[in-house]
């Protein structure tokens, strides 16, 4: 993962991955997909027979493609074989082509891997839908680390594929795989059911068959031909309780096909299972049913198209989705009302076992005898079973197992505050021996959305990192009411690592840290856009996660809890730190219903930005998007005066014109800006301003590169050393480097005296932007020197206030790698990670703006695209599509090229100084995803309303020449008659469509267009 450095100190470390780097550029790089030279395959179970298997990476029956390459290990690595599989970056993959297992099922994959900063795979099988994984860091690029998570593979041969996904992924060693407890079908771990039993029902063309003896059909047979409305029912399918179970279907299917599978009498929930290799090889597909105590049927159904071929099924129990919501659906189950009051809009009613609180569209129904509460909107409950619990060292309080539950509306405060008007209204919950906890919700008369959160109180100090005001532990708990297409949004921490954002299915049974998201989520159909949008409003104390569990398209588990921390997402070595005292607050949680939840993330942000508004623009600082240049994509490591000098003047002289905002240019100095000496930077300032430009540059206040801890600090006057300054655990022990770097704690007052030396002087050199980089670090959780402060996201606070002091509102303030929240101390904020111009990162920089696109205008004045480097996207097509990413994307539209190749110059001139392009970039509006089903990757077609102008962008992400077609109605809203104009921004060309439109593409193109609705 290229990371960017520089700041007078600690370079020598940088220099020597420049050199790595520099090696694996020199790696040939025409996407030829090479047979790996090493060591033949080893599959070799274990001495128990237990299904156990070892694969080499180096093998010679493995593939690898791009950059991917067989490289000697260390003597003291301890590689398998002594040699790995390297340079998996920039579209690279390994492919361990003979994977073979005895047995069908679920599998733990342990991947022995190399990676001295956290890296991401992504991992496919058989052909199917790739995976995200973040891998955490190994201690060092010499020392192997392990990584599980689970697969299904077929009996018989394999293929497992490693990519890179367009970024930076481990070294590799070998894979090893194990047959996961509940996979194998053995007695007690799962009941199998042939497809072709005597008993089932079979309609239309259904029809049992042989199964080929290569195919591994258990019993030989399969149940084929579910085409043209047919069915298959299998009947009496045992279930020793009611409960969620794990249905694991064996299938054929040469081709992807869908499924609709129904149990007893419920709904149809239609599945699309991958492709298997081909129509001789099984495959198994795993989602969560809802079964009763006794005999079940389970019915698939083609839905009159054509769905796979059926082996078998297996179910198996699967941990329980909790506790029955309780009698909480409904006013007549908390009896009669007694008195109720109203406060502008909103309502509050008591009733003899509860309230009822009611604005607009929703109401929230609180039971006192159960300690439950129900979510409704437009009369419909979607949350049932909601309680709050907290974690205090030891003891779980759970707010449903309080004696008592107690709600009085003489209680009911009225509020004003950033959201409006509206109430705040208090559950108490008391036992004996039990600390008191307070269950509160904010109503508002003008917002879509309410508020809660909960306070606990001891009779002495107590504390906890774990304090969540909604939980949902029941089955079908959190409820739609649709079936489309149900999806759950995972939100990364911060834009390291090129984290990326996933929609995955509802039917997702969560058993690890990968699919917590953090602080928001949006649960929603994308069919019809319908959904829940939740998430945290406060971030000044907490870390929030939701961790979740889904079947049958609902969810069954859901949990909104202070105190996230995890390796891979927050990167943080230790747990969240503990919040004390004789009181202490949860987060505070916004839920709101919407019928589109893409309105629903925009009013999320707006709920965050009421609380804490988006940093102003003070006088002098322009507060329209930035354009301009950036030097790293250009010059990484190499800028020097001159170049800069030179980069301004082809500014001045040949775009300045065009390429401009409002007569605005930045020049901006990135990582590496210490080459030039502190004259040069005085005179290269002076240059810029002399050229009509504006000067930027680069810092990472909260990371140190070097490894003496000896070393005076800057501005502190010998008094600290960078060994006082650093982060440490509770033990004294300093925490390990994230991204090469350690963590500076921003507490400390040796901390904050570099930061006012270091701004200052970029003050006095004449600066007025800066990109501040790697502030992740300064949130990680660890003792700090202000006693004051539990933990880390107050130390961010604390630190990034102290910045916005010293720089007194004289700089536009570019977040880089940066936590999305808090957020009110920058600017603009960089929707991703780097970005090099490859058609690849620019797919990736889209999928962060397909599910972050909200950030813009609200919780942020820009979104970040990261800077346009045109040279090294491959072809004239991609570099197209690079700008057109960045202009569509919020925005800091700032290109990123080496100026001293003539062909370079061609690009720029070409692509950077069309009126139409750069008009809508400079709108500063980021454009939202038609569709929000793309998994982890970027949607494709994007649009966006500028008051009454409309917008659309169509992306092709592959070489390859395609047709898109555009749904005029889904993108604009627009009825099938109605004529539509659209005028490419690049050509000027005019088309016109009604109901749909085609748009033929070449390998990375894209369009842009403006677009007129004629009637």
């Amino acid at each position: 993962m290229k990371r960017k450095f520089g700041a007078w100190s600690g370079k020598g470390w940088f220099l020597l991955l420049a050199a790595v780097l520099v090696f694996q550029l020199a790696v040939s790089s025409n996407g030829r997909e090479v047979e790996a030279a090493g060591a033949e395959v080893t599959a070799v179970a274990d001495a128990a027979s237990a299904g156990s298997y070892s694969f080499e990476a180096e093998s010679a029956v493995n593939t690898l493609s791009g950059k991917a390459e067989i490289k000697a290990c260390a003597e003291a690595t301890g590689c398998s074989g002594s040699q790995i599989v390297g340079g998996l970056w920039g579209g690279s993959s390994l492919t361990f082509n003979e994977a073979t297992v005895d047995t069908a099922g679920v599998y733990t994959m342990t991947i022995h891997y190399i990676s001295g900063d956290p890296r991401s795979v992504g991992v496919s099988v058989n052909g199917g839908s790739i995976d995200h994984y973040d891998l955490p860091k190994t201690a060092d690029w010499n020392t192997l680390g392990v990584y599980e998570l689970e697969l299904e593979l077929k009996a018989g041969s394999n293929t497992i594929r490693l990519d890179d996904e367009g970024g930076y992924s481990p070294d590799i060693d070998r894979i090893e795989l194990r047959l996961s407890d509940g996979g194998s079908g053995e007695p007690g771990t799962g009941t199998a059911y042939e497809a072709e039993a005597a008993n089932n029902v079979l309609t239309g063309n259904a029809s049992v068959s042989g199964c080929s003896a290569a195919t591994g059909c258990s019993g030989g047979k399969k149940v084929g031909n579910l085409w043209g409305g047919s069915t298959l029912q299998f009947r009496d399918v045992m279930a020793e309780k009611a409960g969620v179970y794990t249905l694991s279907v064996s299938y054929i299917s040469g081709d992807p096909r869908p499924v609709s599978i129904a149990v007893n009498d419920g709904p149809s929930d239609n599945y699309a299972l991958p492709k298997t290799e081909n129509w001789d090889t099984l495959g198994v597909f795993k989602l969560e049913v809802e079964l009763k105590a006794g005999a079940n049927t389970i019915t698939f159904n083609d839905d009159g198209g054509w769905s796979p071929d059926i082996d078998k099924i297996e179910i198996a129990s699967t941990e329980g989705p909790g506790e029955d919501p309780g009698p909480v659906d409904n006013i007549g189950q908390i009896g009669k009302a007694l008195d109720s009051k109203k406060y502008g809009s909103i309502k509050v009613t008591a009733y003899e076992k509860g309230a009822t609180f009611v604005s607009g569209s929703y109401s929230i129904t609180y039971n006192t005898e159960s300690g439950l509460a129900a979510y409704a909107w437009n009369g419909k409950t979607l949350v049932k079973g909601a309680y709050a619990s907290a974690q205090l060292e030891d003891q779980l309080l759970d707010s449903r197992k309080y004696s008592e539950h107690s709600f009085r509306l003489g209680s009911v405060e009225k509020i004003k505050d950033g959201h409006g008007k509206g109430v705040r209204i208090t559950i108490e919950n008391k036992s004996d021996g039990l600390p008191v906890m307070k269950q509160i919700y904010q109503l508002y008369e003008d917002q879509s959305y309410f508020l809660v959160s909960q306070q606990v109180t001891g009779s002495s100090t107590i504390s906890s990192n774990d304090m969540a005001p909604l939980v949902v532990n029941a089955s079908g708990g959190v409820d739609l009411g649709t079936s489309g297409d149900n999806r759950v949004l995972i939100t990364p921490y911060d834009n390291d690592a090129w984290s990326r954002y996933q929609a995955r299915t509802i039917n997702t049974a969560l058993n690890n840290n990968n699919y917590i998201s953090s602080e928001m989520t949006a649960i929603y159909d994308n069919t019809s856009r319908a959904g829940l949008v939740i998430g945290s409003v406060t971030h000044d104390v907490w870390k929030t996660g939701i961790f979740w569990s889904g079947s049958n398209d609902k969810l069954n588990k859901l949990k909104v809890y202070g105190g996230f921390t995890s390796l891979t997402s927050t990167h943080d070595s230790i747990g969240h730190g503990k919040v004390s005292g004789t009181t202490i607050t949860s987060p505070q949680i916004a839920v709101g219903y919407y019928a589109d939840y893409r309105d629903g993330l925009e009013n999320y942000g707006e709920a965050n930005a009421a609380v804490a508004p988006p940093l102003k623009f003070e006088k002098g600082v322009p507060s329209g998007v930035p354009v301009g240049w950036n030097s790293w994509g250009a010059y990484e490591s190499s800028l020097s005066y001159d170049k800069v000098v030179e980069i301004s003047n082809f500014f001045k002289d040949n775009l300045q014109k065009s390429f401009t905002n409002k007569g605005t240019v930045y020049i901006n100095m990135d990582s590496y800006w210490d080459n030039l000496s502190e004259q040069q930077l005085r005179d290269a300032v002076k240059v810029i301003k002399k050229n009509g430009q504006k000067a930027g540059i680069y810092y990472g206040p909260f990371v140190y590169w070097g490894d003496n801890m000896s070393q005076p600090v800057e501005g502190t006057n010998g008094k600290y050393t960078y060994g006082d300054i650093v982060l440490r655990d509770a033990n004294g022990n300093i925490l390990p480097k994230v991204d090469g770097a350690y963590a500076i704690d921003p507490t400390h007052p040796g901390s904050k005296q570099r930061i006012e030396y270091i701004f200052n002087k970029f003050l006095d050199y004449g600066f007025e932007y800066i990109k501040i980089d790697f502030l992740s670090h300064g949130s990680f959780e660890g003792k700090h020197y202000d006693p004051n402060v539990q933990t880390g996201i107050q130390a961010y606070n604390q630190g990034m206030a102290h910045i916005n002091k010293t720089l007194g509102g004289k700089m536009f303030i570019s977040a880089s790698i940066a936590p999305m929240f808090p957020s009110q101390y920058a600017h603009a904020r960089r929707i991703s990670c780097d970005v090099d111009g490859s058609l690849g990162r620019t797919e990736y920089q889209l999928n962060n703006l397909t599910y972050g696109w909200w950030q813009n205008g609200t919780i942020y004045s820009y979104t970040d695209p990261d800077y346009m480097t045109l040279a090294k996207g491959g072809s004239f097509n991609a570099a197209q599509t690079r700008v057109n990413a960045a202009a569509i994307s919020g925005t800091i539209y700032m290109n990123s090229d080496d100026v001293s190749n003539v062909e370079t110059q061609k690009l720029m001139k070409s692509l950077l100084t069309n009126k139409n392009v750069n008009d809508i970039a400079l709108i500063g509006e980021a454009f939202r995803p038609v569709e929000g089903n793309t998994g982890n990757a970027a949607a494709d077609i994007f649009v966006l309303q500028d008051k009454k102008d409309y917008y659309l962008a169509v992306f092709n992400y592959t070489n390859d020449a395609v047709t898109k077609t555009v749904d005029l109605k889904r993108a604009f809203g627009v009825s099938a008659t109605t004529k539509v104009e659209l005028t490419d921004a690049w050509t000027n060309s005019k088309v016109e469509a009604n109901d749909t439109l085609q748009v033929n593409l070449d390998g990375a193109q894209s369009k842009l267009y403006k677009v007129k609705i004629k009637n």
